[in-house]
């Protein structure tokens, strides 16, 4: 079914199955998703680069290697100087209570 048929002396049908044939093909390429090529690229650099819009792989690097020096640092902070501010127990005399009262 893929003969090509001809109709003699009608111009106005010949351009219109041009003009028909020329947008499907646009279409059809439109539609058809492209091969994209495995990249070396890790996904974590990629979604970086895509949000800071930078356009080498180094810097993206660059800003992990930051961001995971800045939360070894916080978690630092708050593991040895997050806990000073604990409640002290002072030390009680037992001198001076009567524990007659505690022994009833």
């Amino acid at each position: 079914m893929n003969k090509e048929i001809k109709i003699p002396n009608n111009l106005e049908i010949d351009t219109a199955l041009k003009d028909f044939e020329t947008k499907y093909q646009a279409e059809q390429a439109l539609k058809t998703p492209e091969v994209q090529q495995a990249s070396d690229v890790p996904k974590m650099v990629q979604l970086v680069m895509k949000w800071f819009g930078f356009k080498e792989q180094k810097q993206a690097e660059y800003v992990l290697l930051g961001f995971v020096v800045m939360a070894i640092g916080i978690s630092l902070f708050l593991v040895f100087w997050g806990t000073k501010n604990t409640v002290s127990v002072m030390p009680i005399n037992v001198d001076n209570i009567d524990q007659s009262k505690f022994l009833q």
